[in-house]
């Protein structure tokens, strides 16, 4: 277990964003399990990056990694196990993929992501002939009876479910059919995973109850460059207007991106702020009210929560529940980080409101476990203007290696312990 002691600074200057892991991740297994040579670029090279990449390689793929690079290549071949680590979209995404493939795998998982919920999928996927058996750390998967034929599935625990089941559809073949029903949440990654497949050849066009998967796989060399990751730069955007009088530039984002937190620049009055080249400048200021909807947007509620600690009007969690599945309870962690400030906290269950403290309280020392809870300690900490004690950073390395790194470039200080 790493600690570390963050300090206080005036931030300033600039970082890049880490690419997006939800691109790197999507491209790395579609190309895999088509046989597509990529090469991508501007990968984070986080942990769930190289989860994506190591079921590549039990794929039979070749996978070189380079600076910020992934080149893959070779011809799929079925694996008789793979794991998936902590990455929840690599673990749901490839049930899917190895479902359409027709595949008998084992597919291993850590004990925290063993708690978070897959039975939704897989069971929509056996009504197309898929047979499992969940075992705590171990799903085993039968795909040798899977049948062609229209998914149905419910994606109001995970729009995972349904990028999933638009790539089981993608390996079946042309005309596949996804038909969705129930609650959709954070529907911008379903975005995204159209828009990534297409680059490899499948279509996918919506429908009156969903979508209809057609056309087959070109199988020519791909170059693509992934995005910068919204999710990440999120924290950056917090810091530089809680701590930065001189500002703060944020390269490396697109403003068109298909990624649904890019909606932060709408929350806090950034959508006209790109500067060609440069990127987003951010300083300090007011945020104002903020407002954000977990059922959209659950990785953007850590880091505009600190922001809710620290303003007077406060930061506004809608549908705070949808947070209990992540990771972490981070309905609760949230709510925790707040009282470790002395923020206020409103809970009604149907929302939460953060607001300033009255009477402020400086914690020594935080101890979060989740990557983004712990990204969010770390910001209010330098936010109060007070060093504080952080411990599990190592696993930030699962979504920003080069968070600490870019704060100690912003002149936060950060001594490891």
């Amino acid at each position: 277990m790493s600690s570390v002691l963050v300090s206080p600074g005036d931030l300033h200057g600039g970082v890049t964003a880490p690419g997006s892991k939800s691109f790197t991740q999507r491209a790395v297994l579609i190309s895999a399990f088509s046989s597509t040579p990529l090469t991508l670029r501007n990968v984070a090279l986080c942990d769930d990056d190289i989860v994506s990449a190591d079921i590549a390689k039990k794929c039979g793929l070749s996978v070189t990694k380079g600076d910020k690079t992934f080149k893959i290549n070779g011809e799929f071949v079925l694996p008789k196990k793979i794991f998936a680590g902590e990455s929840g979209t690599s673990y749901r995404l490839v049930i899917g993929l190895l479902a359409g493939k027709r595949g008998i795998v084992d597919v291993e998982v850590s004990s925290q992501l063993s708690k978070r919920p897959v039975l939704p999928l897989l069971n929509a996927l056996s009504e197309r002939g898929l047979s499992y058996s969940l075992n705590d750390l171990s799903l085993h998967l039968d795909g040798s009876n899977v049948t062609k034929g229209t998914v149905r599935i419910d994606p109001s625990q995970s729009s995972q479910f349904v990028s999933a089941s638009i790539l089981f559809q993608s390996m079946m073949g042309d005309q596949g059919v996804v038909e969705i029903y129930g609650n959709k949440v954070s529907w911008g990654y379903v975005d995204l995973t159209k828009y990534i497949l297409a680059q490899f050849g499948p279509a996918v066009s919506e429908t009156s109850s969903g979508f209809k998967v057609s056309g087959e796989f070109y199988h020519n060399p791909i170059d693509l460059t992934v995005d910068g990751d919204f999710s990440s730069a999120s924290f950056i955007f917090a810091a530089g207007i809680l701590s930065s009088r001189d500002g703060i530039t944020i390269r490396g984002l697109r403003s068109d991106s298909f990624q649904p937190d890019s909606s932060i620049l709408d929350i806090l009055g950034f959508r006209d702020g790109f500067a060609h080249n440069t990127g987003y400048f951010v300083s300090s200021k007011d945020p104002g009210p903020i407002t954000v909807d977990a059922n959209v947007t659950p990785d953007l509620a850590p880091p505009l929560a600190v922001l809710g600690m620290f303003s007077e009007s406060g930061s506004r969690i809608l549908n705070p529940a949808r947070l209990r599945g992540k990771e972490s309870d981070r309905y609760a962690d949230l709510i925790r980080l707040a009282h470790a400030f002395g923020s206020r906290v409103y809970d009604s269950n149907d929302y939460v409101l953060i607001r300033k403290a009255e009477f402020p309280i400086y914690p020594d020392s935080l101890d979060f476990t989740e990557h983004r809870m712990i990204m969010a300690g770390i910001i209010a900490g330098i936010a109060s203007g007070r060093p504080v004690k952080h411990s599990n950073v190592e696993k930030i390395t699962k979504s920003y290696p080069s968070f600490l790194s870019d704060l100690k470039k912003l002149g936060a200080g950060v001594d490891f312990i």
